[in-house]
């Protein structure tokens, strides 16, 4: 007997009867066919807005803020190191949308360290419902730089909001890189006593740029 068919027996007889796959299948695709029965129902409000809501929610450590366009982004990451009192130097995912930003105008310097104080990348998805961002490991995007930083700056397109996790990987074709990553504010974790410490496994900040263009 497989584990999958040991498995499925002690759920059987857990249930007093046997268990048939096809119809336990058949109830998880009736979930997903019908997703407003299993996910709470968003408040009223633009995807902006909700998931600009969703960062306040987050622990401490976690920012945003609105810029007209990506032009905007080196004055508003220099401003981001001013107020953390670090040195204007970042590492910038290798992207032709963040490489072709005038980063020097703002005064600050390229680096190539993985494990500079401080990265800025260009994610994939953002998803409304608990300021969550996606990112997707590739050529141009190491994924340790959302890991590394002791500061994380994530650059997010408006348009590529959308309200659920659902919503964020369907019709995503998984093959096409090594790993899809979920990041929910910053990093942080809790002892048995429930005392909450940030930037243990990851960035301490996360400063999420939110670009309307």
């Amino acid at each position: 007997m497989s584990a999958r068919d040991a498995i499925f027996s002690a759920i059987g007889r857990a249930l007093g009867q046997p268990a048939d796959p096809a119809a336990i299948r058949a109830e998880a695709d009736a979930l997903l066919s019908e997703p407003e029965r299993v996910r709470p129902r968003l408040p009223e409000g633009d995807l902006v807005t909700l998931f600009e809501a969703a960062v306040k929610r987050l622990p401490p450590g976690a920012s945003s803020e609105r810029l007209a366009s990506l032009g905007d982004v080196p004055a508003a990451c220099a401003r981001r190191l001013a107020a953390l009192g670090i040195a204007p130097t970042l590492k910038i995912q290798p992207l032709p949308d963040l490489e072709r930003l005038d980063w020097p105008a703002a005064g600050l310097a390229a680096s190539v360290e993985v494990d500079d104080r401080v990265s800025v990348s260009l994610v994939e998805r953002g998803i409304a419902e608990t300021a969550s961002l996606v990112l997707r490991s590739g050529p141009e995007m190491a994924i340790l730089d959302a890991f590394l930083p002791l500061h994380h700056i994530a650059v997010l397109r408006a348009g590529d909001i959308v309200a659920y996790l659902e919503d964020a990987v369907a019709g995503a074709d998984l093959a096409r890189s090594r790993n899809l990553v979920v990041v929910t504010g910053p990093s942080g974790t809790t002892d048995i006593e429930g005392s909450l410490v940030i930037g243990v496994h990851g960035p301490a900040t996360l400063h999420i740029l939110l670009v309307e263009d």
